[in-house]
Formats: C-alpha cells, structure tokens, sequence
C-alpha cells in the first residue's frame, strides 16, 4: 500500500517509548507543517478542483491533529516548544532537485513520502504504546495518515498522470530510503 522501499530502524520504538514526551512535541510540528503545507499548495494551484477539495479537508483534519496532541501535551504538563530543523523533511525537499524541477509533482510526492513513513510509525506506536488509549489514539492516526499518502498520490497522479506520478514517488522513495538510513534514530516521527 505505501510507497516506502525501507522499513523504520527497529530501534526506533525502544526509542520513541523511552522519550515519549519528545515524540509528541515533534508531532505537534509535525501536524502543524502538514496543515501548512496543505494551506501552501491550495493558495498556490487554486485552478486544480480536486487539489483545493482534498487538501482542504487534509488541513482540516491536520488542524485537529495539532489540537489532540496539544491536548495530550496539556495531559501530560508539558508545553509546546519551537520546533527542531526538520532535516528529514529538508533532506526530501532537495532530493528530486537532481532529476529535474517539477514543483507541484515535487510537492505531492513529498507530502506522499511524509504521510507514509508517519503512517508506519503511527501503526507501531499503535501497537506499542503503552496504554490502551495511546494504542487506539494511535491507530486512528495511522489510518488518517494512511488517507493522506493516498490523497497525495492520487492528486499526483491525476494531475500528472499516472505513470509518472508513481515513477517520481517511487525515486523520491528510494532517496528516502537513503536520507532515512543516514540519520540517527531519534525519538521524532520522522
């Protein structure tokens, strides 16, 4: 179902468990960015209807994400900081720049690529997490995200055409796979 050719470092849910508090901070951001990002593409391509329609209710949806994690955040006593650079993100950004400039099939296959790796994280947190709300929190996460690869897939490939839509997602995939191993494992979503 998704695009990633890379399995998440096994590690990273020891990881992630033992620094909780931080995932969620990152998350926040992470929630955020996506909602952001959403809002950029809608402002920038308005003459693409479906574009304007899903990813309207993409940032809808994000933006209640930022206010369960700020939520649970609150739970928890701790508040939100300025986010860390997002190298990963960053590093995905750069990654086509070498095959050729498509700015809004660029665009969609990162945010393809992103809601992906979060989806599979958010399925192991599904099952590890350790109490049964996080777990199903969790797992209503990984299937929303689940959604939003899929939405940005097929507005590339609709826009695009199929063919080259899953070519460049796939590339991008196979860069992620490679900016993924290089980084150390930290308790971030991405």
């Amino acid at each position: 179902m998704l695009a990633l050719v890379s399995s998440t470092d096994p590690q990273w849910v020891d990881v992630a468990l033992s620094n909780l508090d931080a995932v969620l901070v990152d998350h926040l951001h992470c929630e955020l960015k996506a909602a952001s990002n959403a809002t950029s593409l809608i402002t920038r391509y308005l003459y693409h209807p479906a574009l304007v329609r899903g990813l309207g209710e993409l940032a809808r949806e994000e933006l209640t994400h930022v206010q369960q994690v700020h939520d649970e955040l609150a739970r928890r006593g701790l508040s939100a900081r300025p986010p860390d650079e997002d190298v990963y993100a960053a590093s995905l950004r750069r990654a086509l720049k070498d095959h050729g400039a498509e700015p809004l099939l660029d665009r969609l296959a990162v945010g393809a690529i992103i809601e992906a790796r979060s989806c599979e994280r958010f399925q192991l947190l599904a099952q590890h997490a350790p109490t049964p709300e996080l777990r199903a929190w969790y797992h209503d996460l990984f299937a929303s995200e689940a959604r939003h690869y899929r939405l940005f897939a097929s507005l590339a490939e609709e826009i695009h055409g199929v063919e080259r839509a899953r070519d460049r997602i796939q590339r991008l995939a196979e860069r992620e796979a490679e900016i993924l191993s290089k980084l150390p494992v930290l308790p971030r979503v991405h």
